[in-house]
């Protein structure tokens, strides 16, 4: 029912598009009018704002998931995640301590320490819930709905790992890097996929999802290769400047650019369903352009 009201939502903003006193490129063509409709949903969705937001939530409830997990799975999975996201080597931190995660009170505080980040945690899936509405125009998720929001941010924590854990295919000789960087692209295409339909109750189906889970898979992989080019210097000459602090500046300033692409990707996927071209009518596909 709610994908219907999506599809009849779409249906009437393009009849309005097209109805519109049209002068200037900008609104005298199709091409021009799509071009101002991604700069106003940018604007209206208010992308540096929420991408900052995200950002903040990313790096107190999404590492911190990656983190205390690592408690069951040993250290390395989560320091390696680190480093090929990041671009800094965990260890510089501190994270050797000594302590196994065979330790049973380690393991008990693992269980606990787990489930209370796990919980907490969902004010980053809240959040995204909060940027997909404001894109889409759907209501935001109430209490009754909570297993989306952890549910979301459980295939984010994941996905974040998974990625990390690619950069092994490398070590296959010559097919290594193709087969790096499409793994990371299937993944981050698999969760960005299924975390708008889940924070729109199944609002946003058919093409717009998939097309925005594969858009915003690409600016992420397409990011995560230039920050694999620039982080390590950036990462370093901060940490020699300002120790910890400056790990920490340089990760939130990274976490944003990547919350941009996230949330760019579907302010712009929604521009493009309102597209009078083929774009368009190939996004909202037979049912949407007939509504």
């Amino acid at each position: 029912m709610r994908s219907v009201k999506l599809s009849v939502a779409l249906a009437r903003e393009v009849s309005l598009a097209r109805s519109r006193a049209a002068t200037g490129w900008l609104r005298g063509t199709p091409q021009g009018r799509t071009v101002r409709r991604v700069i106003d949903g940018l604007a209206e969705v208010q992308i540096v704002d929420r991408s900052m937001v995200l950002a903040a939530q990313i790096f107190t409830s999404v590492l911190p998931v990656i983190i205390a997990a690592s408690v069951f799975s040993g250290w390395h999975a989560a320091a390696e995640t680190i480093n090929d996201q990041f671009g800094f080597d965990s260890g510089s931190l501190g994270a050797e301590t000594g302590a196994s995660s065979d330790d049973p009170t380690l393991a008990a505080f693992g269980v606990v320490g787990l489930l209370m980040v796990v919980l907490g945690g969902t004010s980053f899936a809240r959040a995204l819930a909060r940027v997909y509405a404001a894109v889409w125009k759907v209501p935001t998720l109430g209490p009754r709905d909570a297993w989306r929001w952890l549910a979301a941010l459980l295939a984010v924590a994941i996905a974040v790992a998974l990625v990390g854990q690619t950069r092994e295919l490398t070590r296959i000789r010559y097919a290594g890097g193709p087969l790096a960087l499409a793994g990371e692209l299937v993944v981050w295409a698999c969760v960005w996929t299924v975390a708008p339909f889940l924070l729109t109750k199944g609002a946003l189906t058919g093409r717009p999802l998939w097309v925005s889970g594969v858009l915003t898979a690409a600016g992420l992989t397409a990011m995560h290769a230039v920050g694999r080019v620039v982080l390590p210097r950036t990462t370093a000459n901060a940490e020699a400047h300002f120790g910890p602090l400056g790990l920490a500046f340089t990760t939130v300033s990274w976490l944003f650019v990547l919350s941009m692409v996230i949330v760019g990707a579907a302010a712009v996927v929604k521009a493009l369903a309102l597209d009078e071209t083929a774009v368009g009518r190939f996004l909202r596909g037979p049912q949407q352009n007939g509504a």
